[in-house]
Order: structure tokens, then sequence, then C-alpha cells
């Protein structure tokens, strides 16, 4: 099953766990009368703030709107969009200047009976046989000859490999290779093209007719 863990907020709070399932869920404020899957008590948190839903096998979070904001791993997201969560995701609502004020941990246990299941987590995937990536020393091997590479084209390939044979979407690598970045809408979808056009300049036999870190319009990329 998929579950939130109240790790920050008001002690009535604390340590409370809310259960997930297909069905949206509504995190709110608690008002007399309201009607919430998922009742925090924080003032700074809007009475309709957040939802989470069950779309095509993965679970995503949505801001409604809320006064003072969502932020997912630290990173404050645009309301009315939707981010896929994952493993271990910290969700931060009542966003203030010295952080956020209510923080909830998202769990989801690999024992679930969900087509999710069909989707091997990002420690099961192994990375193209022409790669290599040795995060620990800080290392990429591309066709047995180790790569230099800036952070920024690091980051974006080993957040590639982590997912290696599915599409990784903008926001998620926005997420992991931008994690400055407080708002993701920051990020333009030209820096992002850039960064990769770069990387394939490194990697792909033939750059012109890349075979090794295909586009997916409309979705992401993927590393095949």
């Amino acid at each position: 099953m998929a579950f939130l863990t109240v790790e920050k907020g008001p002690d009535k709070d604390l340590g409370k766990k809310f259960p997930l399932g297909e069905k949206a869920a509504i995190i709110g404020r608690g008002t007399a009368g309201g009607s919430l899957d998922i009742v925090l008590h924080d003032e700074y948190i809007s009475r309709h703030h957040a939802e989470i839903s069950f779309v095509e096998s993965c679970f995503r979070l949505r801001d409604l709107n809320s006064t003072n904001g969502t932020s997912l791993d630290e990173i404050r997201i645009s309301p009315g969009k939707s981010y896929a969560l994952k493993q271990d995701a910290t969700i931060g609502l009542g966003i203030t200047s010295s952080g956020a004020r209510v923080i909830l941990r998202f769990k989801e246990s690999p024992t679930v009976s969900t087509t999710r299941l069909d989707v091997p987590l990002p420690e099961e995937v192994s990375p193209p046989g022409w790669l290599k990536v040795d995060e620990e020393k800080g290392e990429i091997w591309v066709d047995q000859k180790q790569l230099i590479l800036p952070r920024k084209e690091y980051d974006l390939l080993v957040c590639l490999c982590r997912r290696a044979g599915r599409v990784c979407q903008r926001d998620d690598l926005i997420r992991e290779v931008w994690p400055e970045v407080i708002d993701p809408g920051g990020v333009s979808d030209a820096a992002i093209d850039q960064l990769v056009h770069r990387i394939r300049a490194k990697i792909e036999p033939d750059p012109s007719r890349p075979t090794r870190l295909i586009s997916r319009k409309g979705f992401g990329y993927r590393l095949i």
C-alpha cells in the first residue's frame, strides 16, 4: 500500500499515517463541517490545499491553488500542475521564508497490488551496455572511455541512467538536475534541450541521428 506520514507539523499531527488508494485524496486544513481525506491543523495550510491521485499506474501530486503553496522534494510546484511522486518523496505544505510548515513523506510498499508493480524501481534498472556510471566515485564511462563532464551534464546523465529504458519526464529532470530552482517553471524547455544536445555530442556515435538518448515529444527523454 501507499501512504503519507507527517514528519513535520503541529504536535497533534506528527507521526500520523494516511493511506492512499486509487481514489483521489484531498489534503487540507481541518475545519468544522469540512469533508477532507487528509486533515491537518496548521494555519498556513489552505482548506483545500493539495490533491494526490492515482493516474496511469502512478501517484501524482497537484496543488489546488493554495494560498501558501506546495513543494515536492523542496522544490515549489506550480498550482494546478500534476507531478509524479517517487518513493520517499517529501511534500511540503504552507511555504514560508524558512521553509515548509508541514512536511509529509510519501511511501509505497513494493508489495502493493497495483499495475505499478510492472514498473521496475530505479535501483533495479540496469544501465545500457555502452554506459557505466559509478556514482560513488563520480565517474561516467562511455564505450569504455571515461567522460569528464560539467556538473549539470553529469547530473542529467545519471538521472537518465537511473531510469534507463523508461521515459524520464522533464519535471524529474528539473528536480534532480536543478535542485536549486524553487519553481520548476523557472527552467525553460530550451535549457533542457541545450543540455541534452551537449550530452548527445559526447555519447552518440552520430549526434545528428541519436540512437542512445531519444526524445519523446511532449513527455521527455529516454536512454536506451
